[in-house]
């Protein structure tokens, strides 16, 4: 991609990385990746763990996931509190 003479004329460092600024407010370097290797750990045996939902084809995480906080008088809230869950949580 070569771009237009208008992109080409936007100033930018010659890196292979983007050079983060620390004083920035606006675009900060994601602290997710610090200590990530080329090669991957390995995938630990999933122990414990209990099926949340059992779904057929043409379910997105939007079907599934809340938007926003559970109430604590719905089913979902009543269940959560049930195992323990805090609020907070």
């Amino acid at each position: 991609f070569k771009g237009s003479a208008a992109w080409n004329a936007i100033s930018s460092a010659d890196s292979q990385l983007y050079p983060w600024s620390e004083e920035s407010t606006y675009i900060k370097n994601p602290p997710f990746f610090d200590g990530m290797t080329m090669e991957p750990e390995g995938i630990p045996d999933i122990q414990g763990a209990r099926i949340l939902g059992l779904f057929g084809d043409s379910i997105t995480t939007d079907h599934i996931s809340p938007a926003g906080n559970i109430d604590a008088d719905s089913p979902a809230g009543k269940y959560l509190q049930g195992r323990g869950v805090m609020e907070a949580d």
